[in-house]
């Protein structure tokens, strides 16, 4: 039993520490379609909630234009 109570204690701390640091997103550069840049920026919690709180992608007629960030492990 207490074998069990301290995984589960490691497992709520893990928990706790991964949501509490800065996540990091890959974000990709489109122009006219084709990859032009791709970076790493850390995610600012203060202001942005998700990586594709980022993207300012727009499509036209299929071709995509902007930036598309997603989140990274």
């Amino acid at each position: 039993m207490k074998k069990l109570l301290c995984i589960c204690a490691a497992c709520l701390l893990v928990a706790a520490l991964s949501t509490s640091c800065n996540k990091k997103c890959e974000c990709k550069t489109y122009v006219g379609g084709t990859v032009q840049s791709t970076w790493e920026t850390e995610l600012d919690k203060d202001t942005y909630n998700k990586c594709s709180d980022l993207n300012t992608v727009v499509t036209i007629a299929g071709t995509k234009n902007g930036i598309e960030c997603k989140g990274t492990l």
